[in-house]
């Protein structure tokens, strides 16, 4: 049987009960003498390999001794050699365990039996030790062999074969696809996967085989793309593992780290890190932190905690083991290589990154053509040469992937290959070509995304095509082709948001129509309901709860089936569809008409070495960048946001200075000088510069000697700021009514404690329910009540309800969500997915019932049921604690709680981005609604109340400090 470990492959036979022995050579020796050869063989079937390799080898060891001194067959002692072989390798005794199967091997072929069941396992087991020995071009020619004999008994097919004919060729298929895969073949090791899992259901596999075989098809799945087939099969693997295994047995682990590394590759890393950590956990304690597994497991939750910004403890674990296994495994040894280069650069060690590039390119020399792991060690030479401005020899190293691909055969399209080498062929002078080259990358992967943005189990924002998209815009700028450059901003937009504002929007579209109106909403609310069952499941896998989770996948069979019927319906109904749920194409000149003489729209995202800026009113667009790219963008908004959330003691002139700095860098001359005069400003950006405001953006640095916040020329002063998703939604919202309708204000919840919900302080969930007692906990809010109070006071509404204290429960805003409002304001706490256990979702904190009978009256008002049950309003303002954006700088910009506003039809959305004071809170909202009611656009509005607070008008103690004045940001619906 085959046997294998590695970054993403695992496969043997596992068995549940365990035997207990003396010493090995005396249990071997006096079990032989005791039993015979039958009893001997069920004896050590039953003990598991990997969780007891040394009695399992003593048992093994018995049987063979009985099987020679009774001449018993070759076939039987070739299998118990094979079995010894296995426990060896399970204790780290690669050179005793080829030597069990050579020995085979040659019983074997002293007998005549060189074609039948018995020489395919050992083939099959050989080659994998070969292998685990730094012998790879023995592995794969070994296993192809161990195949064919096995194809000749069975035929290729294993639909219709007896049970355990289909179980071994399914084996058969499998030890193949995991040697191909480990030869960095993924398409092809990808496309056996199907009839290996074929072939080990129908031979009715109900051991700890069909497990492994399940999480390691999920990792050659997930290698080669194939997400949605992969994420499927690696859950399945889960739930088979914690079914057949006892508790913390180390497939578990195992399990739970293809589990990790499959959610990685959805764009779904926050999710990864719990099922990451457990499989580290499992793995260290059962197999060692030596073993190989356990690195494996140790080097993917350091690629997850790089996407979440941990660059130094990613790298820290990433190389952990890097010297042991560059000497077994090389092409394992470039992916960490690779990924601590990438954590290094965004980490801003530069020289470091180059270094680890440099290493990770040396080793690909080493391997075949055909290994697609030393493409990944060239292209991340090919970066940091980029970064470095050697242009030329970038491109020569792209060109060199290009090359042993054509050698190895490899005709399978690479856009994010080709996009690369088109923009460094722009660089190095080449603009022709490779304007052509990336162009043509571009248009393909634009369609790569589209298709994506339908695959509910993937992120939601596809995060993982943003570098790519990146480099469309640097292309743009580096051919200086300002349409191109506004079509590539627009997709970097495009996240879950954008996408649920054209749904809305083409629902108003059917107005006319109630009946296809409805169906437009059900698709939209079943859409976000959809990504939320896939997180839900895999929150439930990761903390073994499989019955649950298996219940929440017949409702992701169910919703998905419902999803793709009403898809239809619609496709049929409404013939441009499909312009509905795609990016929008606007050009520069098409902007530039919607454009009023003092507005501007201000386009600025971070790449890896770069930051690029576009700027747009109604007579010029100016393309600017910067040479500073992502990771000092992320620093200085890092120190900043430390500054302004109160985690760090205030220090105006150092505040002022990384002020300035993100200034320049955000807004070069060109830029800025393009905004001059432009009073009304709408921001569309990414990543990090989506968790300041640009209100506190300072010209130019003051003096050191300057410590008074009030009398610097923060951006507010020129500029009034509102968001837009995409480019193409800028100033949308003008001309809007002075929302005239009704106020809904809700706020002051009934809760007696101190806690914290970001702190972490305090589980809102037990046993996968809202626990009354912890949501009481919580902090009260008594300066909500004014802030509520004085809106509500406002004479313009038709009509106003206040629900404060007791009456703010999750049941009476659901009583009043039926009709649509002119302002709805929620002043209570807001809580993100991910900050407190068992929340999948964000949330707004309300009086909690005094028992919970049903999860419509929890006292948790979810994103998801802000969505549900349709709370409509022309302005929203969320005057909570971080209900802006996510809860570190590599979050999706505006997500959660603003999604489901935003997707509910509100026209403008006001947020804050940090726990605001009461007494701020409260004037910030109330002269804010004051000045839209009288007609004052609100993003002008805000910026008066600001500017009072800065000046000192308002009355409110330390209102110059921008933590007081500017957490609030305006997006546009």
């Amino acid at each position: 049987m085959n046997l294998k470990t590695g970054l993403v492959v695992l496969s043997c036979l596992a068995g549940q009960m365990a035997m207990v022995g003396t010493s090995h050579a005396q249990q071997a020796e006096a079990t032989a003498n005791l039993a015979d050869p039958a009893s001997l063989r069920a004896a050590a079937e039953a003990i598991d390999p990997l969780a007891k390799a040394a009695e399992a080898e003593a048992a093994w060891q018995a049987y063979l001794a009985a099987l020679e001194a009774t001449g018993g067959q070759v076939t039987d002692q070739a299998q118990a050699l094979n079995r010894i072989g296995d426990t060896r390798y399970y204790r780290q005794d690669m050179q005793g365990a080829l030597d069990a199967s050579l020995d085979a091997r040659r019983r074997l072929e002293a007998a005549g039996e060189l074609d039948g069941e018995a020489m395919a396992d050992t083939l099959a087991n050989i080659a994998t030790f070969q292998g685990a020995l730094g012998q790879w071009d023995l592995e794969l020619p070994l296993q192809e062999q161990s195949l064919a004999i096995r194809k000749r008994l069975y035929g290729a097919d294993p639909a219709g074969l007896p049970p355990e004919q289909a179980k071994l060729l399914g084996l058969g298929y499998l030890n193949y696809a995991n040697a191909l895969y480990t030869a960095g073949r993924f398409n092809e090791a990808a496309d056996l996967v199907g009839p290996s899992i074929d072939g080990l259901v129908t031979g009715e596999l109900r051991d700890a085989t069909l497990f492994v075989a399940m999480s390691s098809g999920a990792n050659m799945l997930s290698d080669a793309g194939r997400q949605s087939e992969a994420l499927e099969l690696a859950q399945r693997g889960v739930s088979t593992a914690i079914r057949l295994l006892p508790e913390n047995h180390p497939f578990i682990g195992f399990a739970h780290g293809t589990l990790a590394k499959v959610l990685l590759q959805s764009d779904r890393f926050a999710e990864a890190e719990e099922p990451a950590r457990r499989a580290v956990d499992i793995l260290a304690t059962r197999l060692g932190p030596t073993n190989r597994t356990t690195g494996v497991a140790v080097h993917n939750l350091g690629v997850i905690l790089a996407r979440l910004g941990r660059f130094e403890e990613a790298i820290a674990l990433n190389m952990s083991s890097h010297d042991e296994l560059r000497a077994t495994d090389p092409g394992n040894a470039i992916n960490q290589l690779v990924s601590a280069s990438n954590s290094a650069h965004e980490a801003g060690m530069a020289p470091r990154a180059l270094d680890l590039a440099r290493r990770a390119a040396e080793l690909a020399a080493s391997l075949p053509d055909e290994d697609s792991r030393a493409s990944k060690g060239l292209t991340v030479l090919a970066l940091r040469q980029d970064e470095a401005g050697d242009h030329p020899a970038a491109l020569a190293t792209l060109d060199m992937i290009v090359a042993r691909r054509a050698k190895a055969g490899d005709a399978m399209p690479d856009n994010v290959l080709e996009l690369q080498r088109g923009l460094f062929a722009i660089k190095a002078g080449q603009l022709d070509r490779g304007w052509a080259t990336a162009s043509m990358a571009a248009a393909s992967l634009e369609a790569e995304l589209v298709a994506d943005s339908e695959r509910f189990e993937l992120g939601p924002d596809l995060a993982s095509y943003y570098e790519s998209v990146m480099h469309m815009v640097e292309a743009a700028f580096e051919a200086d082709r300002p349409d191109d450059a506004l079509r590539a901003f627009e997709l970097a937009g495009w996240g879950v948001n954008a996408r649920a504002r054209q749904l809305l929007a083409l629902k108003d579209s059917v107005d006319d129509a109630p009946g296809l109106k409805a169906k437009v909403e059900e698709f939209g609310l079943g859409s976000k309901q959809l990504r939320i069952f896939y997180r839900e499941r895999a929150a439930l896998l990761a903390s073994d709860r499989i019955e649950a989770a298996a219940e929440r996948a017949d409702d992701i069979a169910r919703l998905s089936a419902s999803l793709t019927q009403l898809r239809g319906e619609l496709v049929s109904a409404i013939p441009d569809f499909g312009q509905w749920v795609r990016p929008s194409a606007p050009t520069v000149a098409e902007m530039q008409e919607q454009l009023q003489a003092d507005e501007a729209i201000l386009i600025t995202m971070p790449s890896r070495s770069r930051t690029f800026t576009m700027v747009i009113t109604a007579d010029a667009a100016v393309m600017a960048s910067s040479t500073s790219g992502r990771p000092q963008v992320r620093g200085l908004v890092s120190e900043l946001r430390s500054v302004l959330d109160g985690r760090a003691p205030a220090d105006p002139a150092r505040f002022a200075r990384n002020a300035a700095a993100l200034h320049g860098i955000v807004l070069p001359p060109g830029a800025a000088a393009a905004l001059a005069g432009r009073s009304r400003v709408t921001v569309v950006t990414s990543d990090a510069l989506s968790r300041l405001p640009f209100a506190v953006l300072l010209p130019d640095a003051p003096p050191p000697e300057q410590a008074d916040y009030k009398d610097m020329d923060w951006l507010v002063r020129r500029h009034a700021f509102s968001i837009a998703l995409t480019p193409s939604t800028a100033f949308k919202t003008r001309g809007a009514p002075a929302t005239a309708r009704g106020f809904l204000g809700v706020g002051a919840p009934t809760l007696s404690g101190v806690a914290d919900p970001a702190g972490g302080s305090v589980s809102l969930f037990r046993s996968g329910a809202v626990a009354i007692d912890s949501l009481r906990s919580l902090g009260p809010l008594p300066g909500s009540v004014e802030e509520v109070a004085r809106v509500a006071a406002f004479g313009a509404f038709s009509s106003s309800l206040a629900l404060v204290g007791d009456e703010a429960t999750e049941l009476r805003v659901r009583q009043a969500s039926a009709d649509r409002y002119g302002v709805l304001l929620f002043a209570t706490h807001g809580v993100m997915d991910g900050e407190i256990a068992g929340l999948n979702e964000p949330a707004l904190v309300l009086t909690p019932p005094s028992e919970i009978e049903n999860s419509d009256n929890d006292g948790l008002l979810l994103a998801s049921e802000i969505g549900a049950m349709g709370l409509r309003a022309d302005f929203v303002i969320l005057s909570a604690c971080n209900s802006a954006a996510g809860s570190n700088e590599t979050a999706p910009a505006y997500t959660g709680l603003a999604n489901a506003f935003l997707g509910s039809g509100a026209r403008e959305l006001m947020l804050s981005h940090w726990r605001v004071r009461d007494d701020a809170a409260t004037h910030l909202s109330t002269a804010t609604v004051e000045g839209v009611l009288a007609g004052v656009p609100p993003a002008d509005s805000l910026r008066q109340a600001q500017m009072a607070l800065i000046g000192g008008i308002a009355n409110v103690p330390e209102g110059a400090n921008p933590a007081i004045w500017a957490p609030f940001v305006l997006i546009e619906g």
